[in-house]
C-alpha cells in the first residue's frame, strides 16, 4: 500500500468527490463515448491526446481528461464501467459457488484486533460478518461490553468505521477516529469509558491513521490535523498538515499549533517540515522528553526532542537528532535515553542508544545495543499492528525477525543486558504493542495456516498470559501445506518464494495459481492467516507470494535494490516467480494469474506491459499506475520519497520507465485483466485505474476482457468488512476460473 508512517504506527497515506449516486441512474454522458447496445463491449472512453515534452521526452496522454477531483464526466464513465463489469461477473458460471463458500467462511470468522491495555482494562476491536469493527472493553473482572458500534451511528456520507483509537493512559477515556464510506478522513472524538458517552471533545478533519497522542496525565492530547482546503499545496488534502494540542474541556478553535508541515501558522524554525510530511509527537510516561517526528510514505523519518513542558507550547525549541539521511525507522524514549533503529550502516538495522542529558549529544555519540546475527532483521514495515521497539515501564522490548519468524528481545534499562523472551509458538507478530506507563507488552502471533493467538507478557512473572481471544479457523485447512523456496531472477538474484498448496497437489502443472507481490516502501510480505485465500487453495488451486526486491524481507538493501531506477528488478522477480511455479510443477504460465495493488500496481502494470505472454491473467487492486503524474494525484506528493519526483530531471527518466500507463504498447495481445477500484479511495486516485484500463483496451488485440470492478461504498480497502472482502475475492476467483485454462 501507498502508506505513511508515524512514530507509534507504521502504515502506508485522499479524497474522491462524491458524485457517484447522482449518476447511478443515468451513467452515460453526452461527452463520454459509450456503446450503442449492438456490441458486447464495455463503454468506450473518448481519446483526446495531450502531448508534452518533458526533459527531452515526448509524452502522449490521450486520457488526461479523466484526471482531477469532482470530474463529472469521468465519474459517469467509471460508474458505467462498474455496471458493465458487474453484469459480466454475475454471469460467470462459478461465481455463485464462490460466493457461497466465501460468505460462509467470512460469516464464521470473528477477529479481535488492535488490542490495547490501559488502566487495567483491555480495549480491542471485535470484527465479524459485514461490520468493519466494534470497539469493546474488557474490565478488570473479565466482563466485556461495547464502547462504540460505528454501524449504530446515524451519519451521512456512507457507512462509518473506526480507523484508530487510543485510550488515555489511565484507561478512563478513549479517543476514537471514525470515518465515512472508507475515505479515511475522520472525526477524532473522546468518549468516557465508564458511560460510553462523548465527553464533547472532538476535532476534525484528521487523517484516519493519526490518533490522539495523550499527555501522561490524560489532561489533553496532540493530534495531526488536515489543513483547510484553501491552505493545501496544489489542492492535495494530504499536504500541509499541522500538529495541534487539545486540552480537554476547551474549545478546539483555541487549540495551539505545535508544529506544521509547510509554511504559515504553526511552522517552527527549530523544526522545519516539508509540506508533504506529517508532524506527530509522543509524550512517553517514562521520560521528561517529548519525541516529535516528520514522517511520510517511506521507512525513514526525522526525529526531534523537546522537554514535555515545552513541547505543548507553540514556540518550543526542538532539538533535532536524526534526519532522513540517518535512515532511522523507529525510535522510543525512556528517561533521558533515546533509542533508535537505523539502517544507515547496517542494512538489517542497528539499535542505538543516545543520552539526551548531554545537551551537545548527537547521533554520532549513540552507542550500539543488541548485536544481531546476519539473518536477523529489526527494520522494515509490515501492514500489521506492530511496533519495532517499545519502551515499557520495566524494559525496552525489540521485535527481531528471522526467516519470517518473529521474536522479542528484552533489554534491561539499568544494565543494557538483553535476553530473549520465550515465545509460546513460532510465528509472525500481527500485534506487538506497549505503553511506557505499563510493564510488559501485548503480542499476537500467526502463520500462513495458523490463526492468530494473543497474549500479554507480564514482567512480574516473566510469563505470557493468554488474552482469551485466539482466532478460531472458520474451516479445516489441515490439507494446506506451505513450501518455502526461492526463485532465480533474470540477473541471477535468488528471491524468496512462499507457495501455499494442498498436501496432495500433483506436480504436473495442472493447477490454477495466483502469484502475489508488492515490492514497495520496504514493506515485507509476512505470513498472514487469510481464510478467503486459503479457500482458493483448499479447492485445488495454488496461492503463492513472491518476496520481490523493493520490499523489506532482507533489510534496507533489499528495498533499495527494487526502488527508483531499480524498479524493473522487482518486475523481473515477479515474472520469474511464474516460471518457478511452472518449474516446480505447481502450475503453468497460462494457468497463473498475477495479483498486486496500491504501490504494487507498478509491478503488475509493468508486468502486463512488458511480459504479456508470460502469465495467464492479471488482477489489479486500487493500483498506482501513472507515477509521472504523481503531483496531480491526491496523496501524490506523499509518495515522492519512494517513487521519485517527476519535476526533477534526475528522477523523471526512471519514473517514466516505471510508469505502467505510459509504457502500454500499441497493437499488442494482452492477457485478461480485472481492475478493482474503490470510488472513495483517498490514497490512490481512481483516475489512475481509468486511464490505464482505457489505454490498455485501445491497444489490445487479444480480444481478452479488460474489466473495471468498482466499489461505490469503499475506499482503499483499509477498513473493509469481512463480507466485502469475501465478495471481492468471489469475483476474482470466478473471473480467474473463466480465464485460466484447465488441463
Amino acid at each position: 500500500m501507498a502508506c505513511s508512517s508515524s512514530p507509534k504506527r507504521q502504515r502506508l497515506a485522499f479524497r474522491l468527490a462524491l458524485a457517484v449516486c447522482a449518476f447511478a441512474l443515468n451513467p452515460l454522458s453526452a461527452h463520454a463515448t459509450v456503446t450503442d447496445g449492438k456490441t458486447d463491449d464495455p463503454p468506450r472512453a473518448r481519446a483526446d491526446d495531450v502531448v508534452e515534452h518533458v526533459f527531452g521526452q515526448t509524452l502522449h496522454d490521450p486520457y488526461r481528461w479523466m484526471e482531477g477531483e469532482n470530474n463529472a464526466e469521468f465519474q459517469r464513465w467509471l460508474t458505467a464501467q462498474g455496471q458493465y463489469t458487474r453484469a459480466k461477473l454475475d454471469a460467470l458460471p462459478t461465481l455463485k459457488s464462490w460466493q457461497e463458500i466465501l460468505q460462509k467462511t467470512s460469516g464464521g470468522t470473528v477477529i479481535h484486533r488492535m488490542q490495547r491495555y490501559a488502566g487495567g482494562k483491555l480495549f480491542f476491536i471485535r470484527q465479524e460478518g459485514q461490520g468493519s469493527g466494534t470497539l469493546m472493553v474488557r474490565e478488570k473482572d473479565g466482563t466485556e461490553r461495547v464502547l462504540l458500534d460505528p454501524a449504530a451511528q446515524q451519519v451521512e456520507g456512507g457507512h462509518a468505521s473506526i480507523t484508530l483509537y487510543v485510550p488515555s493512559p489511565d484507561g478512563s477515556k478513549v479517543a476514537v477516529n471514525t470515518d465515512r464510506g472508507g475515505k479515511e478522513v475522520t472525526r477524532l472524538e473522546v468518549f468516557d469509558v465508564d458511560t460510553g458517552k462523548s465527553t464533547g471533545d472532538a476535532v476534525e478533519p484528521v487523517w484516519g491513521e493519526f490518533g490522539a497522542d495523550w499527555l501522561p496525565d490524560g489532561s489533553g492530547f496532540a493530534y495531526t490535523q488536515m489543513a483547510p482546503p484553501d491552505q493545501r499545496t496544489g489542492g492535495d488534502p494530504i499536504q500541509d498538515m499541522r500538529l495541534r494540542f487539545h486540552r480537554l474541556g476547551t474549545p478546539p478553535a483555541q487549540d495551539p499549533f505545535l508544529l506544521r508541515a509547510g509554511h504559515g501558522e504553526g511552522s517552527n524554525a527549530s523544526f522545519p517540515i516539508p509540506s508533504n510530511r506529517f508532524p506527530t509527537v509522543d509524550f512517553p510516561a517514562g521520560s521528561r522528553w517529548a519525541l516529535a517526528a516528520a514522517s511520510g510514505a517511506q521507512p525513514e523519518m526525522r526525529y526531534c526532542v523537546a522537554l514535555q513542558a515545552d513541547a505543548v507550547k507553540a514556540d518550543a525549541n526542538w532539538r533535532c537528532i536524526a534526519g532522513l539521511d540517518d535512515k532511522v525507522q523507529a525510535a522510543a524514549l525512556h528517561g533521558d535515553t533515546l533509542y533508535l533503529v537505523s539502517a544507515r550502516t547496517h542494512s538489517n538495522g542497528q539499535l542505538l542508544a543516545l543520552d539526551l542529558a548531554r545537551p551537545d549529544a548527537t547521533l554520532a555519540d549513540a552507542r550500539p545495543l543488541l548485536p544481531l546475527q546476519d539473518d536477523e532483521i529489526i527494520v522494515g514495515i509490515t501492514l500489521t499492528d506492530t511496533q519495532t521497539l517499545v519502551a515499557a515501564r520495566d524494559a525496552l522490548y525489540v521485535k527481531v525477525a528471522k526467516n519470517g519468524t518473529d521474536s522479542i528481545r528484552r533489554i534491561d534499562y539499568a544494565t543494557g543486558e538483553d535476553e530473549a523472551v520465550p515465545m509460546p509458538l513460532p510465528g509472525t507478530a500481527s500485534l506487538f504493542h506497549a505503553y511506557g506507563e505499563q510493564g510488559g507488552f501485548l503480542l499476537e502471533l500467526r502463520g500462513w495456516t495458523t490463526p492468530p493467538k494473543s497474549w500479554r507478557y507480564d514482567p512480574a512473572d516473566r510469563t505470557m498470559h493468554t488474552l482469551g481471544q485466539d482466532e478460531a479457523s472458520p474451516a479445516d485447512y489441515s490439507m494446506v501445506e506451505v513450501t518455502e523456496t526461492e526463485l532465480v531472477s533474470k540477473d541471477g538474484t535468488r528471491v524468496p518464494l512462499t507457495i501455499l498448496h494442498r498436501k496432495d497437489a500433483a506436480t504436473n502443472g495442472s493447477h490454477r495459481a495466483i502469484l502475489y507481490a508488492y515490492g514497495s516502501f520496504g514493506l515485507s510480505v509476512v505470513p498472514t492467516f487469510a481464510p478467503v485465500r486459503l479457500e482458493w487453495v483448499k479447492h485445488g488451486n495454488v496461492f503463492a507470494y513472491a518476496h520481490v526486491r523493493g520490499g523489506g524481507e532482507k533489510g534496507e538493501d533489499w528495498h533499495i535494490a527494487g526502488k527508483g531506477p531499480n524498479k524493473h528488478k522487482g518486475v523481473e522477480d515477479f515474472i520469474a516467480g511464474v516460471a518457478r511455479l511452472s518449474e516446480l510443477g505447481y502450475s503453468r504460465p497460462d494457468r497463473t494469474a498475477l495479483i498486486a495493488g496500491s504501490g504494487g500496481g507498478l509491478l503488475i502494470g509493468k508486468a502486463v506491459d512488458d511480459y504479456p505472454k508470460q502469465f495467464g491473467a492479471a488482477v489489479f487492486r486500487v493500483a498506482v499506475l501513472n507515477p509521472v503524474r504523481l503531483m496531480h494525484a491526491a496523496n501524490g506528493a506523499n509518495l515522492i520519497g519512494e517513487m521519485g519526483d517527476p519535476r526533477q530531471a534526475s528522477d523523471f527518466p526512471f519514473m517514466l520507465a516505471m510508469d505502467p500507463y505510459q509504457n502500454i504498447r500499441p497493437k499488442t495481445a494482452y492477457p485478461p485483466v480485472l481492475l478493482n477500484v474503490g470510488l472513495n479511495d483517498s490514497r490512490v486516485s481512481p483516475w489512475e485505474t481509468g486511464k490505464y484500463a482505457a489505454k490498455l483496451r485501445a491497444s489490445n488485440t487479444s480480444g481478452k476482457p479488460i474489466w473495471i470492478r468498482t466499489n461505490a461504498n469503499g475506499g482503499h480497502g483499509i477498513q473493509v468488512s469481512l463480507g466485502a472482502e469475501a465478495a471481492e475475492y468471489a469475483d476474482i476467483y470466478a473471473f480467474l476460473d473463466a480465464q485460466l485454462p484447465t488441463p
